[in-house]
């Protein structure tokens, strides 16, 4: 599809083989989820960049399954990667367009999303939103 297209054949839609989900893990976190979002925890729809259009979030995974990444795909075919903090056991979804409170740093800092925002969360761990900001995609820590 168009990861190959951009990207050679590098980068691929993370899978459940692939992600090494703890059994446990897997049926307490994943499973309910999928009743409503199917592709959860690896793809997630929403108008992220704010243009009006549909776009796609997932989390991919290079050949040597050792670097993950989100790719945010618009409905333009423009796809870009966010490289910073993403592992084998991230899960994503889509946060309606509203304000949000989250960490910038040390200081605490609302935010209104402009579009929806990609919630990056790791079981019993800490979460972060991708949000659209003008031109961009930035990043928020909402759970530690």
């Amino acid at each position: 599809g168009l990861l190959n297209a951009k990207f050679g054949t590098q980068w691929h839609v993370l899978n459940d083989k692939e992600a090494k989900w703890m059994k446990d893990a897997f049926d307490y976190f994943i499973v309910p989820k999928r009743k409503e979002s199917p592709n959860y925890p690896y793809i997630t729809k929403g108008d992220f960049n704010a243009d009006g259009k549909g776009d796609i979030a997932a989390i991919v995974t290079d050949s040597t399954k050792n670097n993950f990444r989100v790719a945010i795909i618009s409905e333009s075919d423009n796809i870009q990667l966010w490289e910073e903090d993403i592992m084998i056991d991230a899960a994503l979804s889509t946060i309606s367009k509203s304000t949000i409170e989250g960490m910038d740093g040390e200081k605490t800092k609302k935010v209104k999303l402009k579009g929806d925002g990609i919630n990056i969360e790791y079981f019993e761990k800490a979460s972060f939103v991708l949000y659209w900001d003008k031109s961009s995609f930035k990043r928020i820590q909402t759970g530690d």
